[in-house]
């Protein structure tokens, strides 16, 4: 058994999007929790994603990420781990790479969080990342964590949860097509099937038809500095 179906989420509306002061549970400024709505399309998810058969969810370590697949994970006992893979992208906005909580806060934060069990594909980014880089390391880490899974013939379908960044450097990866038009709005979700040449074919692209509020906050790259960083 290898891997056949990959699903891709963005996390859902950020706290700090809608409160200028939001709790954070995690104690970093970097790391908000979901908004009401976030939370509500993070249940939404959970909801159109209960039936698919998903059997092991590879998350970002960023609260919002593990925020909005925890639902699905905890009500239909689905294994969900860390990849940074899939962490966020903060381009050259600060002249570092901002931190995560660590795996034993967020254990702490999840419970169901498994820490044990998955070793990340490639360890957090640890200076400024270009669009480019940031391409590079999301292909590195998927094409690592495929092959992995694919040795050990348990999962076939799984879900990748990220940030508009690496939900897109995801799609287009698995793809290997850096500049495909990925629609990227918050709670989108991207379905990819392998065909038996061993491409991936995308079915679905970002679709938001499973949110009651539709899309919501729809990104796309736009240089070295992500427009979300440019103020802070």
């Amino acid at each position: 058994m290898v891997v056949k179906e990959v699903w891709v989420v963005r996390h859902g509306y950020r706290e700090d999007w809608v409160n200028d002061k939001p709790l954070l549970p995690t104690g970093l400024r970097n790391d908000p929790p979901l908004s009401e709505l976030g939370r509500q399309q993070a249940s939404e998810v959970a909801s159109y994603l209960k039936d698919k058969k998903i059997q092991a969810i590879f998350s970002s370590p960023f609260y919002r990420a593990l925020e909005t697949v925890y639902p699905l994970a905890k009500e239909n006992h689905i294994p969900l781990y860390v990849d940074y893979s899939m962490a966020e992208w903060y381009g050259k906005a600060h002249g570092r790479y901002l931190p995560c909580a660590s795996l034993p806060e967020l254990s702490r934060l999840f419970p169901g969080l498994d820490t044990k069990h998955h070793q990340s594909s490639i360890p957090l980014p640890n200076g400024i990342e270009t669009a480019h880089e940031c391409h590079v390391r999301v292909k590195r880490g998927l094409d690592l964590l495929i092959a992995d899974l694919d040795q050990q013939k348990g999962l076939d379908n799984i879900l990748l949860a990220g940030h508009a960044a690496s939900a897109i450097c995801a799609v287009r990866a698995l793809l290997r097509d850096a500049n495909y038009p990925v629609s990227c709005g918050t709670c989108s979700l991207s379905h990819l099937i392998r065909t038996e040449s061993g491409e991936w074919e995308l079915k679905v692209n970002g679709t938001c038809q499973h949110l009651s509020q539709g899309e919501q906050r729809s990104w796309m790259f736009s240089g070295d500095v992500p427009d979300y960083e440019k103020d802070k």
